[in-house]
């Protein structure tokens, strides 16, 4: 047994599975949502554009 990604893998299928964000127990649930980096929040705060941020996140 491996930990990949924070996920526990038994076989090379689940070690795909964790390199691809998804949790090898619940497939079917798809990839998890990534969180926003902090620093996005940081600049919504301050004041910049949107659009801006959309290029960078």
């Amino acid at each position: 047994m491996e930990i990949v990604n924070g996920y526990p893998c038994r076989d090379c299928t689940d070690v795909a599975r964790a390199k691809k964000n998804i949790d090898p127990a619940k497939p079917e649930q798809g990839a998890a949502p990534k969180p926003e980096p902090a620093w996005v929040a940081a600049a919504a705060a301050a004041g910049v554009p949107q659009r801006l941020l959309d290029l960078y996140a």
